[in-house]
Order: structure tokens, then sequence, then C-alpha cells
């Protein structure tokens, strides 16, 4: 189960832009010499995917079709829990508990915490394991929650799920038959609410970041490239779900 995890994990990080032009170029340059058509192919498309990758218009159109499934949240729908799913951090206690979050965790909590309050009675769930870090994400969560006046008796942590599916497998028994808010970013939301389907729950969607602008600018930056990975990463992950 652990190897099959980190398996997972590993071929899906060669799969993204960046770690894939490097391959095609590797390959490129071990070619050199012994297949030179192939060689320069391999590089040529290398550069091809390293370019447009990057570039504000070709990543908008990648990220797209992943973010247009789900409005924003309307706070007159009254939901019983507001489930903030579970992403990255860096524990650092020279910092505030915010800083230590990555910026789309900050944005899932903080919309997470804009439905909490338009709804007393709810609960909030916040999950995520450690990996490589000290403490588990979930902790995170619940100290930067907890710092923003939220009372410690309405939250609810799982500090061991690794991804969304394990998510929606142990929050399954305190979600059953309630109405509750779903809090990813928007490209993550399809595969998140299947999963949470998946469990007979009935989320609602609350989409907290869209990477995608209306109107791209011409640019070829390292924004452009984090869009493309976002893009690769639920196309490779929508596939491995339908694969399942």
């Amino acid at each position: 189960m652990q190897l099959g995890f980190y398996l997972k994990k590993m071929l899906g990080m060669m799969l993204m832009p960046i770690p894939l032009t490097l391959l095609l170029l590797v390959a490129g340059l071990i070619t050199w010499q012994r297949v030179p058509k192939l060689s320069r192919g391999l590089i040529i498309v290398a550069g091809i995917l390293l370019a447009l990758t990057s570039w504000q218009p070709a990543s908008d159109e990648l990220i797209r079709p992943f973010e247009e499934d789900y409005p924003q949240f309307n706070l007159d729908q009254p939901v019983a829990a507001v489930v903030v799913l579970g992403g990255c951090h860096s524990t650092d206690k020279q910092m505030p508990p915010a800083a230590q979050l990555c910026s789309s965790s900050l944005f899932r909590l903080i919309e997470g915490l804009r439905i909490l309050q338009a709804n007393p009675q709810a609960k909030l769930l916040v999950s995520g394991y450690a990996s490589s870090d000290i403490r588990p994400h979930a902790e995170v969560m619940l100290e930067v929650a907890l710092s923003m006046g939220v009372a410690e008796d309405r939250v609810l942590v799982y500090p061991t799920p690794r991804d969304t599916q394990e998510e929606a497998v142990v929050m399954c028994s305190e979600l059953y038959g309630k109405s509750f808010a779903l809090v990813t970013e928007n490209s993550h939301l399809p595969r998140a609410m299947r999963f949470f389907e998946e469990q007979q729950l009935t989320p609602i969607a609350a989409p907290a970041l869209k990477m995608s602008a209306n109107k791209s600018d011409w640019r070829i930056n390292a924004h452009a490239a984090l869009k493309s990975e976002r893009a690769a990463y639920e196309f490779w992950g929508s596939l491995w779900q339908r694969f399942k």
C-alpha cells in the first residue's frame, strides 16, 4: 500500500511539464551520437513543450477546462459542515501560522472560514498528513483557524489522509446524511466531488481559487508554468481516478 502510493506520486511528478521537458532533453543528449535525427527531434519537442507550458495564453487554455464546472459558493445555502481539503505547508516557528501554509491552502482555508462564519452551527473539518514535515497539515490548518477566532470545539481534525480519496473515506461517517461545503481549488473540485460522491455523500462545491485568467497577457513566466503544472496534475489525476 505504501509502495503503491509513493510510486503513484513519483510517476505523477515525472509527468509534470518541467520534469518531462528535462527527461526529453536528457534522452536527446544520450541519443545525440547514435541517433542524431531522433536526438534533434527530442530536443526540439522539449523546447516547444517548455515554451508553450510557460506561455500565459497556452497555460490558461490548459487549466481552464478544469475550472469551469462550479460557481462561487452561495452563502444563502445553509450547511452543517465545511470541509477544507488538505494541501501543503512548511513548519517554521519563526513565522505566523498562516505564513506556514502554501498559497493554495491559505485560499482554501479563507474560503472555508467565510462559509463557516455564515453558518454558526456548522463544524469545520480540516485534514492532511505530515508528508516530510514535522507535523500534519491538519494541525497547521487548525492552528490558523484558531488564530482567526474559530472555537476549538467547532473544528474536527483528520491528520492521517494522504490524498483526496482517503479524506473522503475517513470523513464519511461524520458527513453522511449532512449538507456540507467542499472547499478546494476550482481545478481540483471535479475530482474531489467524485471521490466524496462515491462514499454516498452529497457535497456542495465551494471553489476557493481560480488560476486561469479571463484575458491572458503574452508573457512567458513561472506563473504560467505553475498553471500548466496544475492542469497536468488534474489531467493525470482524473485519468487515474477513471482507471481505478
